[in-house]
């Protein structure tokens, strides 16, 4: 999406907010040989004023809640940015997601992807998108739930739960 079309913050909606970001190139030396490497240098909710600046739509998936409360639930929640290398040297972002799975997914296939603290506000916009939708239980976490309560019930008639 260019910078032409978005000019002016736009509100969130409960599951899709346009974020407006910057990439940062880093060039150094390493043993005298160039290296470059790349950060994000700005996200805003409001367009920003660089040339290089991109507006990117930050979405939420009702099939990726389990991801999302395993990345706000984490001790340093991040934001990803899925990038490509359009030239030599020269990256741009394609696309932003919360979920690690899809960050991981972009990585395994040689995709670049940065990271960056989950700001406050997408971490809070994100928890309201799983109070609307409802939380999604792990499927693994139910069979152990059912396996101990099994356990204690067999433990409290005698029987062991593997008879």
């Amino acid at each position: 999406m260019s910078n032409s079309v978005l000019a002016k913050p736009q509100e969130p909606s409960l599951d899709l907010w346009p974020l407006w970001l910057r990439l940062h190139k880093h060039e150094t030396r390493s043993r005298g040989w160039p290296s470059i490497s790349w950060s994000v240098a700005e996200l805003s909710i409001q367009p920003l004023p660089a040339e290089e600046a991109v507006c990117l739509w930050l979405q939420l998936w009702r099939d990726e809640r389990m991801a999302y409360r395993f990345n706000l639930s984490a001790e340093n929640p991040r934001l990803f940015v899925v990038c490509e290398e359009v030239a030599p040297g020269q990256m741009c972002a394609r696309k932003l997601t919360v979920c690690q799975d899809v960050a991981a997914d972009y990585m395994d296939a040689n995709q670049p992807v940065l990271s960056i603290p989950l700001p406050a506000p997408i971490a809070a916009w994100m928890e309201r998108f799983m109070a609307h939708h409802g939380e999604v239980e792990d499927p693994k976490a139910g069979r152990r739930r059912l396996r101990t309560q099994a356990t204690r019930a067999s433990a409290a008639t005698g029987n062991r739960a593997d008879d």
